[in-house]
């Protein structure tokens, strides 16, 4: 039964998510026309011109920049409002009803829009991976290709020189930063689902509780993390890296445990709480 929830969800879902998806796809289009310009060309070479294309060039980057962080949250938004809808509105009447348990349920529903975040947070970096490139592009010689320039690059030494600098390893800390990013979706689902959730437990502005309390748990993550860090910064961890890396871990695993503890819950609130009224 599990899979159907999954494929029903889906099919619910897809219509706004493939929305934008080409939104995401536009946007990079538009953000590889800013790069089109003479502007970059000129500031290459040193030449220093600026007219009508470049003015169009620099307001097409800041278009490309608003609409992606617009697409960024709005998947997150639309996936909280999609949740609230199906569950605790009018419609929560029906999906309650159906012969399956409250764990299938929610499940189903986590499952399906951290998978849409997924998406569209790998979309969001390819995007971000064209664009430095349309940019480096921008900046090389003519009849120099970015080809011949990542042949020309000594991936082994720059690597080795960055870890040096910085005293970590690169190598580990990017599989690490991928594999959070990986997650992170995830965990960003079960939080906003779990303040959705903790938000009908009043008895009046439901909607409005719901997001005051999501803002309450971001800022106690927040809060918290500060505090880990602050710990760590006066303890005995040495060097650049080591605290980036202490950083960055002690903040996925607040964000983890945090989403652990709200799936359970809204499951919870779900299965012993639940009040449509």
């Amino acid at each position: 039964m599990l899979g159907r929830l999954i494929k029903h969800e889906w099919k619910n879902t897809c219509g706004m998510g493939g929305l934008l998806l080409g939104a995401m796809a536009l946007i990079t289009i538009i953000g590889w026309l800013a790069f089109q310009t003479p502007m970059w060309k000129s500031a290459s070479s040193g030449r220093g011109s600026f007219g009508w294309l470049d003015v169009f060039g620099i307001l097409t980057l800041v278009m490309y920049v608003i609409l992606l962080a617009v697409v960024n949250y709005g998947i997150l938004i639309y996936m909280g409002v999609n949740f609230y809808r199906t569950m605790y509105s009018d419609q929560g009447y029906l999906a309650h009803t159906l012969p399956v348990t409250k764990q299938e349920l929610l499940l189903g529903k986590v499952l399906v829009s951290s998978c849409w975040m997924l998406i569209l947070t790998l979309s969001l970096y390819l995007s971000l991976f064209l664009m430095g490139a349309s940019l480096i592009s921008a900046f090389l010689p003519e009849g120099y290709s970015l080809t011949a320039l990542w042949r020309e690059l000594r991936w082994n030494e720059i690597i080795y020189r960055i870890g040096y600098e910085l005293d970590m390893d690169v190598l580990r800390w990017l599989f690490s930063a991928f594999f959070m990013s990986l997650v992170t979706p995830f965990t960003s689902v079960c939080t906003l689902f779990g303040a959705i959730s903790i938000g009908q437990l009043f008895s009046k502005h439901r909607v409005l509780m719901a997001v005051l309390c999501y803002i309450g748990i971001i800022f106690a993550e927040n809060m918290i993390g500060a505090v880990v860090q602050s710990m760590a910064a006066m303890s005995l961890i040495s060097g650049y890296g080591g605290y980036m890396g202490m950083r960055m871990n002690s903040s996925f695993v607040i964000s983890l445990v945090t989403a652990v503890i709200l799936y359970f819950v809204s499951w919870y609130i779900n299965e012993k709480k639940l009040n449509l009224e």
